[in-house]
């Protein structure tokens, strides 16, 4: 690293002191750390364990350009150190910085899964999605049945269950067809909110269980993600999940607007979810929704969905994703952040807007939806500028 273009222990120190008087005791902390990790790096220069925790500490302050400078030093002082690649390759999103992580210690499942999330930023599917079979379950499973390979399985039982969230389970969900064809009795085992669109994507081709209650006897199993691996790059229908025509009737009426354009809003997910900087402040919303008046807008928020002027406020009206699945047919653009009802309307077929924060998300990677429309954020935090674009392109008010 080169101090002398970079700034030194004392300005960290000098920085926590203002972060403590405006209050940001987290932000104080971090600073206080990293002038911490540069006084004993002029203590010791070859302290690569340093230049490992300068790199960690500079990375969550989002100082990463710095981060990684740190990180290549600690390789430079130990080339073999899988943990030094490994943080090095996730904040670069350098493939082959974890391929060498995964070369040092190649039974560790972390280091394969941070490679797939690399390998498929870089859209090399083929490639990720078999390194990203070395994922922990999520939540964890204990089958003793045999994992299926996806070979024909004439006479036998297959039970695909749910895995991640239901946006994975959306989007990975184009691939129970093909597995349908290869049987064998199909047994899904599904979150219930999704029941309804997984039910009518398979016509009766196979049983479906709620997720958590037993499932029938059976013979193969297999994570729903874990078809992707199976089989990514077959064709599959588009769209491939349809709404309950009789719930688009009801919703149809609820959504009425003659003569304007109906634009529905999502500007965050689960409250509970791990990633808070994928939701969109609320005030972008009442901003977008003053600008352009001649518009329909309703929110499709089940929480939090006190509505700007101007705003329809129908969250509360969806009960499960047969409900959203109406709205948007109902509907003629969905502007979402990278939620569930995003992945609903893509694979529905419906035009969708996604936008998305910086930095890099494999799931909105390739056509897995003809017609959504991605707005990505510049850097971290550029809401703003995510809003400009899709106010420009909503039109003239």
């Amino acid at each position: 690293m080169d101090d002398r273009q970079s700034p030194t222990a004392a300005d960290y120190a000098a920085q926590a002191k203002r972060h403590e008087q405006t209050g940001d005791e987290q932000a104080a902390m971090r600073s206080y750390l990293i002038a911490t990790h540069l006084q004993m790096l002029q203590l010791n220069p070859g302290d690569a364990a340093a230049y490992f925790q300068l790199g960690l500490t500079l990375g969550q302050a989002g100082e990463e350009d710095r981060a990684q400078a740190a990180f290549k030093a600690a390789l430079a002082l130990r080339p073999g150190w899988a943990e030094g690649w490994a943080n090095f390759g996730v904040l670069s999103n350098d493939s082959k910085a974890l391929k060498r992580a995964v070369r040092v210690a190649p039974r560790r499942a972390d280091l394969h899964t941070n490679l797939a999330h690399a390998l498929l930023n870089e859209s090399r599917f083929a490639e990720g999605f078999r390194e990203w079979e070395w994922r922990t379950p999520s939540p964890p499973r204990d089958f003793s049945q045999q994992r299926w390979d996806g070979t024909p399985y004439p006479g036998r039982t297959l039970l695909i269950h749910a895995e991640q969230g239901f946006g994975d389970c959306i989007q990975f969900g184009r691939y129970l067809p093909l597995a349908a064809r290869l049987g064998g009795k199909l047994v899904i085992e599904m979150r219930p909110p999704l029941i309804g669109p997984i039910a009518r994507l398979l016509d009766g081709a196979a049983e479906i269980v709620p997720w958590g209650a037993p499932p029938p006897p059976f013979d193969l199993q297999l994570p729903l993600p874990s078809l992707a691996n199976l089989f990514h790059g077959q064709a599959t229908p588009e769209p491939y999940l349809s709404a309950d025509p009789a719930r688009i009737a009801v919703w149809r009426e609820r959504l009425d607007a003659p003569g304007r354009r109906k634009v529905g809003l999502v500007w965050a997910g689960n409250p509970g979810g791990h990633d808070k900087r994928r939701a969109l402040p609320f005030g972008h919303i009442e901003a977008l929704v003053r600008s352009r008046p001649g518009i329909a807008f309703f929110s499709l928020q089940r929480e939090g969905s006190d509505g700007a002027k101007g705003l329809a406020a129908l969250g509360p009206m969806i009960g499960d994703f047969d409900d959203l699945a109406a709205a948007l047919a109902s509907l003629d653009l969905l502007i979402s952040v990278d939620t569930a009802a995003a992945h609903l309307a893509g694979a529905l077929g419906h035009e969708v807007w996604v936008l998305l924060r910086a930095g890099h998300d494999w799931r909105w990677r390739g056509t897995w939806y003809p017609r959504a429309r991605l707005y990505r954020q510049d850097k971290e935090g550029d809401w703003a500028g995510v809003l400009a674009r899709v106010t420009e392109d909503l039109g003239h008010p």
